[in-house]
Formats: C-alpha cells, sequence, structure tokens
C-alpha cells in the first residue's frame, strides 16, 4: 500500500491550487501564495452592505441583514481556494475557511450573542447531484468554533439559475421566493452563513425569510467577497462580482 500511494504521488503529485507548484501532501497552497492571499481591509469596507466604502450600495438599496462580513475578498488565490474547495470538498481548504471566517466573526461580531448558527441551503437535488453543501460544512465548523447551536433553519424549494451568470437586478428576481423557514425564531440573533457575497441578493433573501419567522437581527460571514461595483466606470468594465 505504501508503494502504490508513493507511486499515486509521484505520478500525480499534490499541487498549490493557486500557482500550480508541488507541495506537502495534505497542504492546498505553497508558501507563497498563502502570505500573497489578500485579506479584506476592515477600516475601508461598510460593515453593513460588504462593499468598499466607496463603492457602497446603501443608498442604493436596504439590505435585511444587519451586517456582513469575510476574511477575504473574492479574487485572485482566496478565490482560486474556495473554487477548489467547492468542487472537491478538500477537508484543508474547509479548515482553513472555517478558521478564517471564525477570526473574523471575533474581531467585528465581538459584541454580538448569537443564538444560532445557519446555511444557505442548496435544491434537494443539487446537494443529492453535489454530494455535500459547502456553506453547509462551513457552517458546522464555525459554529462548532463558537460553541454556538448549528441548525438548519432555511430550506430550498425551487431551484434557481447559477447566480454568477446573471446581472444584479436578475439575480434578485432569480432568489425571490427560493427559500423558506418554517421554525419559529422569535426574537433570536442568528447568524447566516455561505460561500461568497456578490451582490448580496441571496444573502439578503435568505434573511427576510428568517425575520419572517421571527428572528430579531440576522449577520452574514462568507468565505470571500467582492469589492462591489465602481459605477464610476463604464459599463461592462466591472469585473462581474
Amino acid at each position: 500500500m505504501k508503494i502504490f500511494k508513493s507511486l499515486i504521488s509521484v505520478l500525480f503529485p499534490n499541487v498549490c491550487v493557486s500557482c500550480s507548484d508541488i507541495i506537502e501532501e495534505g497542504e492546498f497552497l505553497c508558501d507563497y501564495c498563502y502570505e500573497m492571499i489578500e485579506r479584506t481591509a476592515n477600516d475601508k469596507i461598510c460593515i453593513k452592505c460588504g462593499n468598499m466604502k466607496k463603492r457602497c450600495e446603501c443608498k442604493r438599496r436596504v439590505y435585511r441583514f444587519n451586517a456582513i462580513i469575510a476574511p477575504f475578498y473574492n479574487e485572485g488565490i482566496a478565490r482560486k481556494a474556495l473554487y477548489a474547495f467547492k468542487i472537491g470538498k478538500r477537508e484543508a481548504i474547509a479548515n482553513f475557511f472555517i478558521n478564517e471566517m471564525t477570526l473574523a466573526i471575533k474581531q467585528n461580531f465581538y459584541d454580538i450573542e448569537f443564538d444560532e448558527v445557519c446555511f444557505v441551503p442548496m435544491f434537494k437535488r443539487d446537494r443529492l447531484k453535489k454530494g455535500f453543501n459547502h456553506s453547509e460544512l462551513l457552517a458546522k465548523g464555525i459554529a462548532e468554533k463558537l460553541g454556538i447551536k448549528f441548525s438548519e433553519l432555511l430550506l430550498s424549494h425551487k431551484k434557481k439559475k447559477p447566480q454568477h451568470k446573471l446581472h444584479p437586478k436578475e439575480r434578485l428576481e432569480n432568489v425571490k421566493d427560493v427559500y423558506f423557514c418554517n421554525k419559529n425564531l422569535s426574537g433570536k440573533t442568528i447568524l447566516l452563513v455561505d460561500d461568497i457575497k456578490t451582490t448580496g441578493a441571496t444573502l439578503d433573501e435568505c434573511s427576510k425569510q428568517l425575520l419572517f419567522a421571527g428572528a430579531e437581527r440576522v449577520y452574514c460571514v462568507t468565505g470571500v467577497m467582492s469589492r462591489g461595483i465602481d459605477r464610476n466606470k463604464k459599463k461592462g468594465e466591472n469585473n462581474g462580482n
């Protein structure tokens, strides 16, 4: 068995998900990429909408969640790492994001007492086809580290189109009436977990359902998030986040 594993490692070496350099088994980033991964800058971000302050959307639309945070921007190394996790359920990457998201929660939501941690659900058929829900895995890990009750509060009873293929206005319509909560959350403060925040449409719709169920406040955390739309640029020049 050891010989077989050695042969496999020679033929199919473990490589960095960002630069493809050969790295140790069980790792997912080389030392250089690990050091170069870009983190979000708290002093430059609007915690209400999640965008950079100069791209804040709070005056343009109302978000139902109270605040949103993420440890990384949806760019470069972090984006590649998250994608590798979503398609491959790699434990090392999951633990990395769980640790970083937990740290972000402790730094930004240190004065919030959460009653339960939940996640953005997948449509049942998609969940069965994929074999796991990456947002659920992140939420379970975060709940365990924070010592907060993990709950499956939201369900998806309607399949939606992939959000990344839609324009901002289409994303809002795409998630409408997709999720529901059939539990009594009267007076509770909920931590909602997802893998990525782009326009915030999915998280906003899920937050709406949690509030309809009686939740008093909803806070969100994701693995990565976009910087927001630069409205000073000409149409088509933004990166689609």
